[in-house]
């Protein structure tokens, strides 16, 4: 499976940790985006379950996330290219 940039849906429901599974977060990256002003990026998840999640999007404070990738090589490449694209 591979990572589409033009196919990026927002969740609002953030997963928690489950039944010995962590949810944890790894690279975070703020940028500046016009409209929204400063936007946290954070690549998170594991066991099968990865996402970039978002922060702080314009007058949302509540933080939305993608849908899940397979494994942490496509939701890296997602997150470079939301952080730093």
């Amino acid at each position: 499976m591979s990572y589409d940039p033009d196919a990026i849906v927002w969740k609002p429901k953030i997963p928690k940790d489950r039944k010995g599974r962590r949810v944890r977060y790894y690279e975070r990256e703020d940028r500046d985006i016009a409209g929204a002003g400063t936007v946290t990026f954070t690549l998170a998840g594991g066991s099968g379950r990865w996402f970039v999640q978002r922060s702080h999007f314009g007058a949302s404070p509540d933080p939305h996330r993608t849908r899940y990738f397979p494994n942490r090589r496509t939701a890296t490449a997602c997150f470079e290219h939301l952080a730093y694209g």
